[in-house]
């Protein structure tokens, strides 16, 4: 372990070696911060500290874990916090690797898992996942029943736009695809008009690595693309998760080829109401919550509906409490 380099201090890191596929090593990179939480004494902190079940934050696509007012403000409030970089994601990044190639969404099983015996197997966690991350966190808890508390998510990508007619046109042409170009790119380059709404050089509140969250998106693989179709599919045929649900997004998502004021309030990557539809049928103990001037990262909006968010997910979290 080492200073983050990316939080500073107050925050290790840990390379977790995951073999080597045929680019290269794979490595996987796992994020702590200590809780700090309300001033108690001996066994009285012990105590608070067990009561609440850890927070192991997930990353979406093109993305890293980065939010540290999100993490500091958890840990603050006396939650053991973690994050993990998938591999070839930020951290994680190797030269020479395709960022976000993944032939299937069940790779991911390994630094998890690994992760998850790292912060204590009797110690399940609480997933707070974002967008294709929450896809990924929602799979291995239907197939790993008992490893996690619970499931915040933030923006999953559950479902493609337009829902599911869509996801199942595409999904054989896109596999069809993948097998031949595997991790070259399937899409065209990305707009930026997420990246203009969040980060401070293009006029946004947020601070953040363009090289490891590039502005336009890293270039999208044709296998990546295929691993999401699968896993959604999957998960919509899957039986319910038996652990409580948090879905947040914004109240309404917005498209199109110039960027509008608008999108600063609302979501620039997903179509909400798709991923509504699919979050309701995850389980029996799902609450859905949706935040009037959120961006697709609610936690990366502005300061009401940010904090609005983040108030969401402390009562939330307060009703896991034993």
């Amino acid at each position: 372990m080492i200073e983050d380099p990316v939080l500073g201090a107050g925050y290790t890191v840990r390379r977790l070696d995951l073999g080597a596929d045929e680019e290269g090593p794979l490595v996987a990179s796992l994020v702590h911060r200590e809780p700090t939480g309300p001033r108690t004494h001996g066994a009285r902190k012990t105590a608070a500290r067990d009561a609440r079940p850890p927070v192991l934050v997930m990353h979406g696509w093109s993305d890293y874990v980065f939010d540290r007012g999100l993490l500091e403000h958890l840990g603050k409030a006396g939650y053991d916090v973690w994050g993990l970089d998938l591999r070839k994601y930020g951290r994680s990044l190797l030269p020479d690797q395709t960022p976000t190639s993944v032939d299937h969404l069940s790779r991911y099983d390994r630094e998890i898992g690994t992760a998850l015996r790292i912060i204590g197997a009797d110690r399940p966690p609480v997933l707070l996942a974002h967008s294709a991350g929450g896809l990924t966190a929602a799979l291995w808890a239907q197939r790993r029943p008992g490893t996690v508390r619970a499931l915040a998510l933030n923006s999953p990508w559950l479902e493609m736009h337009l829902g599911s007619g869509v996801r199942t046109l595409a999904r054989t042409p896109v596999r069809l695809l993948a097998e031949h170009l595997r991790a070259r790119p399937i899409l065209p380059e990305g707009s930026s008009h997420y990246s203009r709404a969040l980060h401070r050089d293009f006029g946004g509140m947020y601070d953040y690595d363009l090289a490891l969250k590039p502005a336009r998106g890293h270039r999208f693989p044709a296998e990546t693309l295929a691993a999401v179709l699968d896993g959604q599919t999957r998960l919509r045929a899957a039986g319910p998760l038996g652990i409580p649900v948090l879905v947040m997004h914004s109240a309404r998502s917005r498209f199109g080829a110039s960027f509008r004021e608008g999108m600063r309030r609302a979501d620039t990557v997903l179509d909400v109401h798709a991923l509504a539809r699919a979050a309701r049928r995850l389980g029996p103990d799902v609450r859905v919550e949706p935040i009037e001037g959120a961006r697709h990262d609610v936690f990366l909006s502005d300061a009401d509906a940010r904090a609005r968010a983040i108030g969401i997910l402390d009562d939330w979290l307060e009703t896991l409490a034993p």
